[in-house]
């Protein structure tokens, strides 16, 4: 195991150079994937024959304002903060804005994140 911050990813010391550890490059080729008509192909490997992705639905590497952003809600949630009220107030005082650089509000944060998620997912 290898270990990044809070999360632990499984990394065979004999495929090490197989790890895809940024993001998923493969992402966007299965955003309008169709189904294929022949059993099993693409879906079977050959022992070893596979990257290991550790970002799965990652697209891309994070900005640097994601990155601050999530730094700062994982601190958020670790105080036991889930209620969205409180997290918008607590990025509000510890002085995180929007990516626009306003102070945030539920309905804006609601909606940066169906943007963010958009990136993410599609």
């Amino acid at each position: 195991m290898s270990e990044t911050g809070m999360i632990r990813t499984h990394v065979p010391s004999a495929n090490a150079a197989d790890v895809v550890s940024d993001f998923n490059r493969y992402i966007a080729a299965y955003r309008n994937a169709q189904p294929n008509q022949s059993a099993g192909a693409g879906q079977i490997f050959e022992g070893g024959a596979r990257e290991l992705i550790v970002w799965q639905t990652r697209p891309a590497m994070p900005t640097e304002y994601e990155e601050m952003l999530a730094a700062a809600l994982e601190q958020i949630f670790s105080q036991r903060t889930y209620e969205l009220p409180d997290i918008v107030a607590a990025l509000n005082r510890d002085g995180i804005r929007t990516p626009g650089g306003e102070a945030w509000t539920d309905a804006n944060f609601q909606s940066t994140f169906r943007e963010l998620g958009k990136l993410a997912f599609g």
